[in-house]
Order: C-alpha cells, then structure tokens, then sequence
C-alpha cells in the first residue's frame, strides 16, 4: 500500500449527505415489480453485511435506500396489487421497523465523527483534501465522495487494489462465506428446536406437543445434508480449493470444551440430587477438627480447576503454561502447577482489509470488484445444451454476496423459465427470492445464451438489464453465442448514456432501435470490474420442475 492509500477517503460524509445519495436513484415504475422487489432485498442484504464489517456510512446509506424504497415507491408500483407481489412486498415490510432502529442508532455516531472532522483546524483539512486531489486526480475525486471508504477516518483500512490482490480477496471471500454458512446453520437448527412444540399435519391442526428424537434427528440430518451441500440438487465446482464437506461442520453440543471461568463454589447453581464430597486434603493439613478455628479457604482458582493446593515446593515445576488454559495436574505428582506471574495482553486486532473500486461508472458512481469462477460458464454451457440444439435460448441467475466491499458470485441458479428462439422469461420468482433469503445470497447478475446469434446485447437484454442495473450498478450480463466468435462477452450498461436512455424508454415492442449510440460496454478486467478466478467455487441450484 503506497501514501496515497492513507488520504483517500480521508474525508467522512454527514448524515444529510448519506440521505441525500440514498434518495438519489432512478425509480421507474415501467421496470417491473420483481425486479424491484430483487433489487431490495439486495440492498437489505449488503447493509448486514457492512454492518458487520463495520462500515458504518454505507450501511447507513444503504439501508437508508431500503426504507426509502419500501416505504415511499414499492407500494405504488402499478403491479403492487397483483398476488405475487403482494407476496412479496410482506417480508420487505416486516423488515422496516428494525431498519428504521438501526438507522437510528446509526445516525449518531455518523453525526459525531463528522463533528470531529470540522473540529480540526481548516489547514488540516485543506492538507487532507489537497492530497487527495493530487494522487492520480480523477481516481481520488470519486474516492473521497465514496462512502464505503470514508470510514477509513475513524475505523482504519488497508485499502488495497483488488487487480493486485485477488487471491487474498477470493481467500478471505471464501472463509468468510464458510463462517456464514455455519452461522446460517446454527439459526436454523435453533428455529426447528423452538418449533418442536408445534407440530402440524397437512391441514394445519396441531398432531403432537413436542416431537420425539427419533423425528428431531431425522429433521437435524435434512438440515446438514442441505447445508452442507449435498449433491441431491446443487453440485459444487471448485479447481483449486476443497469444497465444505458435511463433515466439516460441527453442531453445537454440551461437550464443546470451554475455558476456564472462575466462579465461587458457594454461588454455583443448585444441582438436584446429593452433592459429592469434595477430596480430602493431603495429610499433611490434617488439623484438629475439635479446634473453633477452621482453615483458611484454599485458592479459588485451583480448587475449581484442580482441587484443594498442595504445600509449594523449593523445585519449580518446569511444565510449560499456556495463557488461555491451565496444565493438567497428577495429584501423585510431587510439585502443582504455578500460575502466570502476568496475564498476558490480548492480541492486537488485525487491522480491516477493504478492496477499493475496481473502476467508475462514466458519472463517477463507484463499480466494486466482481469476482467470478472462471468455471462457470462452461457449466452454464452443459445445462443449456439440450435448448442449444433446439435453437431455444436459457438463462440463469449469477448469485452471491459481498465481502470487504467486494463481490464475489458462489451460485448459479437455474429459474422456472419460458424459453423462445429469441428470448427467455422467468417465471415463479417468488421460489427463487425464497432461494436468495434462506441462504443469505443476492443476485449480482445474470447469464443467457444466443443459440442462433452472434454475441451482443439485443433491445430485449438491455432492457432486461436496466432492471438489475437500476439499484445494484456492478451487475452484469453473461451472453453466450457458442456458434460464433467471439463466443461470449461480460457486459454492462453505461451510466449515461445507456441506463436513462433505457428507463426512459417507452417502446414495448420485444426488439426496437434506439437512438442513442453506447448503450453498453465490456465490464470484463482489464478495462471493466469483473474478475474471473480459478480458485473460486460455486453451487449449481437448478429450480426447474423435474430437474
């Protein structure tokens, strides 16, 4: 990491600032329901994952934009009304009131490092600005209007460039998935344990109180095999790096070692039954038990760990320590175990990693780094094939999550879908969003094929991908022509012209002409801000009835 790193995004951003970009995007209620109702539960998704992350100002704006968009434009959608989006928009309305908690609790502490930042003196924050301005001047002007990378003020990065970096982002992308994963495992073990008493039969009546363990282990073996990814309908592809196996995950259980708490024996929590005896001390203490005079308590640490203490001894016991635990202890030994003169400090926290835009949009709005498995879309090809030869087109959802203001894609869902030669339309959305929900994911783009022609964006795609483009602007579109050369490209709209020009668009015929040049451009690396990895794996999840 050069100087420059340190001054971009010196800058914090006040709250009104982060509202005001919240509010600043491009509702068109033409864009249908679906897609919006996608698009919110994206920008749900990331605001807990910098949350989490702590990036305080981008969850802030994020979530701002969720309320803003659930509460003022969702419900006026001409298609609200309809079933499905009625269905819908429920989940995304049950969420408000711990959105608007959050954004609350948020707001404060924005408010209170943007005090801090006027309170230094104006050479201060000319020095700050300037420098910034100076190191490659177009890159840092967006940087310091950035707000996942503001934070830096208070809460320090390191800033890296995710082109130099990107085995380090794809390793820490994919434990940090893992770590969700389990997490994810853990919530819904404990919901089927607070669901044990209500058990119901195919028309809703309550059969049983609690359920017996013969139904509960059959029930925790359905979770492990779905997530931990069996190959009963999702099949992982990984070249470089081990997938999760079932055996890797280890649920919680009462035996799970723990470290050692001091507590006093006497405020310990009642047992049912008849206490055992403590062990009778060496008799060497040995005392007269006539006397009025009992003997002093012995040391509270070592009696919990290991028993009453043994008279020291003139040799040292040269058994090594380690600070987190206590050694284990012969009693036929002749010298006890000694304690730490000093408990020793607790490790310094690493300092948080953060991967700065890949490149800008053509109005300065930043393009996060889009990692993609280089493996993918020969799969794709596989799944296809059977349309490909009927000249019918297919597509599929790229789905994934970010991490350190990264994304990467780990699933490739295949909808319900009707296909034509010349287009392909998802259907039952609701199963997919229900996919997305349950397994943390957000849809960062999509992929269909040209089993008849060469490989460009037609009108129908690029409307298609104004819908995805509207509220996520890395998301991109996969088209793949395998009769024809180039045989597939990663694409992107333009922001302007190609996105407006798009939402502005009235035309409703399924192919038209527009008038406006530059619709759309490569978004692959090294001019765009998508990267294809190797080590990267991800999931197949096809929903298509009776596959």
């Amino acid at each position: 990491m050069n100087s420059t790193d340190l001054t971009v995004g010196s800058r914090p951003m006040s709250a009104k600032e982060l509202t005001d970009r919240a509010r600043a995007f491009d509702w068109n209620p033409r864009i249908g329901f679906k897609y919006w109702a996608r698009a919110a539960e994206t920008i749900h998704h990331e605001g807990q994952v910098y949350l989490r992350e702590g990036n305080v100002p981008q969850a802030y704006l994020v979530l701002f934009r969720y309320s803003t968009l659930v509460l003022e434009y969702l419900v006026n959608h001409p298609e609200a009304k309809e079933p499905e989006a009625r269905k819908a928009i429920k989940p995304l309305q049950k969420r408000i009131p711990r959105v608007i908690e959050l954004l609350e609790t948020l707001r404060p502490e924005i408010e209170d490092t943007y005090e801090e930042w006027l309170k230094l003196s104006e050479t201060q924050r000319k020095r700050a600005v300037t420098t910034s301005l100076d190191s490659s001047a177009l890159y840092a002007r967006h940087a310091d209007n950035d707000p996942a990378l503001s934070w830096s003020y208070t809460s320090p990065a390191n800033i890296l460039d995710a082109k130099d970096y990107q085995d380090l982002a794809v390793d820490l992308a994919k434990k940090e998935m893992k770590r969700r994963r389990r997490e994810t495992a853990v919530s819904v073990d404990d919901r089927r344990r607070r669901n044990t008493g209500r058990i119901k039969d195919n028309d809703g009546r309550v059969v049983s109180q609690y359920m017996d363990d013969d139904e509960l282990r059959r029930q925790m073996e359905a979770t492990r095999r779905q997530l931990d990814r069996s190959d009963d309908y999702r099949t992982v592809f990984d070249e470089e790096s081990d997938p999760v196996r079932p055996s890797t995950y280890l649920y919680p259980s009462i035996n799970r070692p723990e470290p050692v708490q001091y507590q006093h024996p006497y405020s310990q929590p009642r047992v049912e039954g008849p206490r055992p005896q403590p062990p009778r001390p060496p008799k060497e203490w040995d005392i007269d038990r006539s006397s009025a005079i009992p003997p002093p308590l012995p040391d509270k640490i070592l009696y919990l760990a290991r028993g009453p203490p043994i008279p020291p001894s003139p040799q040292p016991y040269k058994a090594p320590l380690e600070s987190s635990t206590l050694p284990d202890f012969d009693s036929t030994q002749e010298q006890p175990p000694t304690l730490p003169a000093k408990v020793p400090a607790e490790p310094a926290k690493e300092k948080r990693v953060t991967f700065r835009p890949a490149a800008y949009l053509e109005n300065g709005e930043p393009l996060r780094p889009v990692f993609l498995p280089s493996t993918l879309r020969q799969k794709f090809l596989q799944l296809a094939s059977a349309n490909t030869r009927k000249g019918l087109e297919m597509c599929g959802m790229l789905c994934g999550t970010t991490v350190n203001n990264a994304l990467f894609i780990s699933h490739l869902i295949i909808p319900e879908q009707k296909c034509t030669s010349d287009t392909c339309e998802t259907e039952n959305e609701s199963s997919m969003l229900d996919f997305c929900i349950e397994n943390n994911l957000i849809v960062i783009g999509w992929i269909h094929t040209h089993p008849t022609q060469t490989c460009f964006m037609s009108s129908r795609d690029l409307h298609t991908q104004a819908g995805y483009q509207v509220m996520m602007p890395e998301a991109i579109a996969i088209v793949c022509a395998p009769q024809y050369e180039p045989s597939w490209g990663i694409f992107r709209l333009t922001n302007p012209p190609g996105l407006p020009h798009l939402l502005s668009c009235q035309r409703t015929e399924t192919f038209h002409p527009h008038s406006v040049d530059n619709l759309y451009v490569d978004a692959g690396n090294p001019a765009g801000h998508v990267y294809e990895s190797k080590a990267l794996e991800f999931e197949v999840c096809d929903l298509r009835p009776g596959f």
